[in-house]
């Protein structure tokens, strides 16, 4: 069978006007004497020898830090190589300029409307593309402002480029223009090699 411990409560700190006024009521009642108890002495359990501790000594790995290899730089051409098979719009979807340009918005013209009918105001811009063989919006989108310029007063060069020679083999010449009049008949002049 187990034994039980008999644990003993402390006594609480009684407070000293208190335990006067105790004392004066205990020694007016009977004056006995009381005996006092011999404190019984405690068991001790044998204590063990304090055991010198050694400091542990481990012996430790050396540590080896893995580290990334650099990278080779690659040539533009087999970068080019490596995104053969992706597409523009993957590789350039998540770049966006910060001020995106203005768009022309929906065409208020269909693409297939007659010339004469979108610019039945405009008398030289009908003649012009009567002139250019121009039909349609389509056909005239396919040009651009230069080529138009060039187009239109080409010919027109080329027309008083042959009003100026006619004048002057006949001994005739434009306003301001005598001298352009004498270089021409001096290059027909020459004799032919």
């Amino acid at each position: 069978m187990a034994t039980k411990k008999v644990v003993k409560k402390a006594a609480k700190p009684v407070k000293p006007a208190k335990a006067a006024s105790r004392v004066a009521k205990v020694a007016q009642k009977s004056p006995k004497t009381v005996a006092k108890k011999k404190p019984v002495p405690k068991k001790l359990a044998p204590q063990k020898a304090p055991v010198a501790r050694k400091p542990l000594m481990v012996a430790r790995k050396p540590v080896t830090v893995a580290r990334k290899p650099v990278p080779i730089p690659v040539p533009e051409l087999e970068l080019a190589q490596r995104k053969k098979g992706v597409r523009k719009a993957t590789i350039s979807s998540g770049i966006h300029e910060d001020n995106p340009s203005r768009k022309l918005g929906r065409s208020r013209i269909p693409i297939d409307a007659p010339l004469d009918v979108v610019f039945q105001n405009d008398i030289q811009a009908r003649e012009a593309f009567m002139f250019l063989g121009i039909h349609s919006i389509r056909d005239l989108e396919h040009f651009n402002p230069d080529d138009l310029v060039l187009r239109l007063t080409g010919p027109a060069k080329l027309t008083v480029g042959r009003i100026r020679k006619i004048l002057a083999m006949n001994n005739r010449c434009l306003s301001n223009d005598e001298q352009f009049a004498l270089e021409f008949q001096e290059l027909l002049s020459r004799p032919r090699e």
